[in-house]
């Protein structure tokens, strides 16, 4: 009986961030796989190993690795890959595994990443009679399953017994952050970062409000000199749009010197989406409004990657501006439906950021379940939009290299 060839398996590429002690994004945690086992019938493959097979191949193509930049690459492999000689191809000094403390072989398991230049990163079991092998220099801890005290314990325990760089998982809040920031852990990933600020509240100060009354004359393409007036208010917005208007990435053989000019050559479409990015340059200083900027990017360029061939040529424009405000919330440290009431969005975006319904729901949806741990809820929603894995996890990546090409 001849050997039946291994199934493609629908899988979705799934990212999280890893975020240093000032909000920046120094990696992605990557994910092709389900939280949940999958049944291997008899005389099958084992589904989880050819889906970590698809996700090592994946990282190992340069597509990928544009994406990456010298950024870390966090996989959480199935036990059976992490003998698998595909590890050794892939970026030395980029790709950490995660190896959990439980497995009898941790050892030279830890040993024989090493020696093929990955980072073994130690899964903490909490075990205080398990101790880390030496070639073991990264663990990440469950935040979930410690308050700050044990938290710092546990930290305190794993470098002594020669734990190097500590990841913070499961940060689900601010204050879970500035606690790990307090114990120096080196990077932290969980839902903390999307949600607003528990008693966060930002004052709408004159810059932003200039910034969103700028944004509703856009939208409703006011004459130029009613824009130019509100830029003449402000000079570091005539700063801002001339310092963009002008810079290499527009490729212009002449430089512009007035608003006026800047604004006609930008035009309207453009303009409000300029603006919308300006939202987040009016930040506390710390950090956070980049990194929920860099992300809102990607979700943005995710969604217009996934949406455009969809949705008629007129709501195009508004998939990229649905991403990016779709963390406007987080921002401002505001309910969504308060955070838009200053900007008069047409009611297809408000549907879709206030109540998850309309022609950009579904987009958004996507965009959003691709940034959590979920391959049923990603499924889902591309087979609902006709998308194959292939599509969406192109897509995916392709938001990313935009992103990454923005910062060089």
């Amino acid at each position: 009986m001849p050997h039946e060839p291994t199934p493609r398996l629908p899988s979705f590429l799934i990212r999280q961030p890893l975020l240093d002690a000032h909000y920046r994004v120094a990696g992605y945690q990557f994910s092709l796989r389900d939280r949940i086992p999958v049944e291997v019938l008899p005389g099958a493959a084992d589904l989880d190993q050819v889906r970590d097979e698809h996700l090592i191949a994946s990282i190992v193509d340069l597509d990928y690795q544009g994406a990456l930049g010298n950024r870390l690459a966090l996989l959480d492999l199935a036990p059976g890959t992490l003998d698998n000689p595909m590890l050794g191809q892939l970026p030395a000094a980029k790709v950490g595994v995660i190896l959990p403390g439980a497995d009898p072989d941790l050892a030279p398991r830890a040993s024989r990443l090493a020696e093929v230049g990955l980072i073994p990163v130690l899964e903490d079991a909490g075990d205080d009679a398990s101790v880390p092998p030496p070639a073991c220099q990264w663990a990440r801890l469950d935040c979930a399953r410690y308050d700050a005290p044990a938290l710092g314990e546990r930290a305190a325990y794993l470098r002594r017994h020669g734990i190097r760089h500590l990841i913070a998982g499961n940060v689900g809040s601010e204050e879970s952050f500035e606690v790990c920031r307090k114990l120096t852990f080196d990077l932290c990933q969980g839902d903390f970062l999307a949600r607003p600020r528990a008693g966060g509240l930002r004052r709408l100060d004159s810059g932003v409000m200039q910034v969103m009354d700028l944004l509703n004359l856009a939208r409703e393409q006011a004459p130029v000199e009613k824009l130019e007036a509100v830029f003449k208010r402000d000079a570091t917005l005539t700063y801002k749009l001339l310092r963009y208007i002008n810079s290499s990435a527009n490729g212009l053989i002449r430089t512009i010197q007035s608003i006026a000019q800047a604004l006609v050559w930008l035009g309207y479409e453009p303009l409000y989406r300029w603006l919308t990015l300006l939202l987040f340059s009016t930040g506390r200083g710390d950090g956070r409004d980049d990194a929920l900027l860099r992300n809102a990017l990607v979700r943005a360029r995710l969604m217009e990657n996934l949406g455009s061939g969809h949705l008629a040529a007129d709501l195009h424009g508004g998939l990229f501006i649905v991403g990016v405000l779709s963390h406007l919330d987080a921002l401002l440290s505001l309910p969504m439906a308060h955070a838009l009431e200053p900007l008069r969005l047409p009611n297809p975006m408000r549907e879709a950021l206030v109540a998850g319904q309309g022609p950009y729901a579904p987009w958004l949806a996507l965009a959003r379940a691709c940034e959590h741990f979920d391959q049923e809820a990603v499924t889902s929603l591309a087979t609902a939009q006709g998308l194959s894995a292939d599509e969406v996890n192109l897509a995916h990546v392709n938001a990313l290299i935009w992103s990454e090409s923005l910062e060089r």
